[in-house]
């Protein structure tokens, strides 16, 4: 029996679901130098960018400071070698602080388009881009009730 050889494009692939997986949604931030290279670039949903696995940890906990439950699901995957492109899912409870506005208790989600490009084991880019006018219209709207005109 051959043993498997792995491609570039597989671990390109188990990479990004390491990335979603273990260290979002099982919160193990402390694989973020494992997972990371130490001059990673991150640009992401908040519309910050961050450098190395440290700044990959404060954008988590930020974005976990304000949806604690967060869960991210990687609807589609797209690997050609050292590149790959993510449609994702994320799915939260607003608890916390974010874009100016208080945790409402109010349960979102929205979708992701996120780029990769790995070098030497390690994600080293992250280009993340999502309609950041939708979150914010889940989290400040509010309900609006039907008034009845009253009688003259």
């Amino acid at each position: 029996m051959h043993p498997v050889r792995r491609t570039v494009a597989d671990t390109t692939r188990r990479l990004v679901h390491r990335f979603y997986e273990q260290f979002w949604n099982a919160r193990q931030y402390d694989l973020a130098e494992r997972l990371m290279a130490r001059d990673s670039n991150f640009h992401g949903t908040l519309g910050s960018s961050q450098g190395g696995p440290q700044g990959m940890v404060e954008y988590a906990r930020r974005l976990t400071r304000a949806f604690p439950d967060l869960q991210i699901r990687i609807d589609e995957l797209i690997v050609e070698r050292d590149r790959a492109a993510a449609h994702i899912s994320c799915t939260g409870t607003h608890e916390g602080e974010l874009f100016g506005c208080s945790g409402t208790g109010r349960r979102v989600r929205y979708d992701c388009v996120v780029l990769f490009r790995i070098a030497h084991g390690r994600i080293s880019d992250v280009q993340m881009y999502m309609d950041r006018g939708e979150l914010r219209r889940q989290l400040s709207s509010v309900e609006r009730r039907s008034v009845a005109p009253m009688d003259a």
